[in-house]
């Protein structure tokens, strides 16, 4: 464990450099993530689809079960998702090899970077005409349209629990040896936090993107989009951050050694001849 913690140090002090070094490549990489998961999103919703037409008891298995190649391609395609970085620069500033300004400078450029890249891939799939027909995206808007229905308390404990599984889909393969066991245990836990019903910010955001770039109903609009991002995006922090990098943080912190004391046999020494004795 105390050398994961290392680890994950290391990794943000990484990000806090290339970020100081060039902003716009750092933007490119998080807009790079939001593209990776809209297209685990492509393929696990058109998977879903016919099974979600057909009223099928198995329709939130189909979209959940590939939705791990979402993390599998950031992890190994060079990708920065805000939600993971929540916990890593969480978990460097506890330990201080950074700041918490740089992990704010961070999450807001990723943050960032995740938008643009979310709106980027809802372009592309407008023009491609994948959903230009309303009846290839009813799962989509059903999905969406459930979303921006939730109560604010609901949104807000589903994105905490969501964020403190998907960052453990972070932490657990540094802790995992051979790239095959760490892209199992990566889809294991995406797939969990999928099929649970929980919160992602920018999984959000790219469904939202997708949603509002093909016709949707009345029922979606961007004062229930906003509301959503935002209180998940806070709850999401609060899973990552606090459930997992200041949780490990401290769990691998070290006792400080206490400094032996001399004991003064007081049947032998008269009290006026111990203040003497070093």
């Amino acid at each position: 464990m105390y050398e994961a913690v290392e680890s994950v140090v290391q990794m943000a002090l990484n990000k806090k450099k290339y970020l100081e070094e060039s902003l716009l490549r750092y933007v490119t990489k998080a807009a790079l993530a939001s593209m990776f998961i809209g297209f685990a999103i492509i393929i696990c919703y058109r998977l879903a689809e016919p099974f979600f037409d057909a009223k099928s008891p198995v329709t939130s298995f189909m979209a959940s079960i590939f939705f791990g190649a979402a993390l599998v391609l950031i992890m190994f395609g060079g990708g920065e998702l805000f939600t993971g970085n929540t916990m890593m620069m969480t978990m460097s500033t506890v330990k201080k090899a950074t700041t918490w300004k740089d992990a704010l400078t961070n999450w807001v450029a990723t943050y960032a970077g995740n938008l643009i890249g979310a709106a980027i891939f809802a372009l592309f799939i407008h023009y491609s005409g994948l959903y230009a027909d309303s009846d290839n995206s009813q799962f989509l808007m059903s999905v969406v349209g459930g979303k921006i229905s939730l109560t604010t308390a609901q949104m807000f404990f589903r994105s905490i629990l969501c964020n403190w599984l998907v960052c453990l889909g972070f932490w657990v393969p540094i802790n995992v040896k051979g790239d095959g066991a760490k892209i199992a245990s990566m889809m294991l836990l995406v797939f969990g936090f999928v099929i649970s019903g929980y919160e992602h910010s920018i999984a959000n955001m790219v469904l939202f993107s997708l949603a509002l770039a093909a016709p949707y109903p009345d029922t979606i609009t961007l004062v229930g989009i906003l509301h959503n991002l935002g209180v998940v995006t806070l709850g999401n922090m609060i899973g990552g951050g606090v459930f997992v990098g200041a949780m490990y943080a401290f769990l691998t912190s070290k006792k400080k050694e206490k400094v032996p004391v001399a004991v003064v046999d007081t049947h032998t020494v008269s009290p006026f001849s111990a203040e003497k004795i070093k």
